[in-house]
């Protein structure tokens, strides 16, 4: 009875045991206990990533970071296109217009 009292698991996490067959209870519940934490924070990562493409997180970064840019060429371009349609107007309507410009 003393031998059984005086043995200790190898594992830190099985300090309370005092049989062999114990210890590897104690084990087999360690292990599994890892898997389900590893199965969890596989699960949130999963989740996470999930929702940064549901929510388009991503996208809209990096869709306000170019947009600038964007807004500012469509702009030029807008302001172009009235220019060229405003000048297109009036040489219609003023065939003199032109050698008018060339002109001056």
């Amino acid at each position: 009875m003393t031998s059984k009292q005086n043995f200790t698991c190898p594992q830190l996490f099985a300090f309370d045991c005092d049989q062999p067959n114990c210890c590897d209870n104690y084990q087999m519940r360690f292990v599994f206990l890892l898997f389900t934490v590893g199965v969890l924070v596989l699960a949130l990562l999963v989740a996470l990533i999930w929702l940064l493409f549901e929510f388009n997180v991503v996208c809209r970064c990096l869709k306000n970071k170019f947009s600038k840019k964007n807004h500012e060429i469509s702009e030029i371009d807008a302001k172009s296109y009235e220019e060229t349609k405003y000048l297109r107007r009036l040489s219609e309507l003023n065939p003199n217009c032109r050698r008018d410009m060339i002109e001056s």
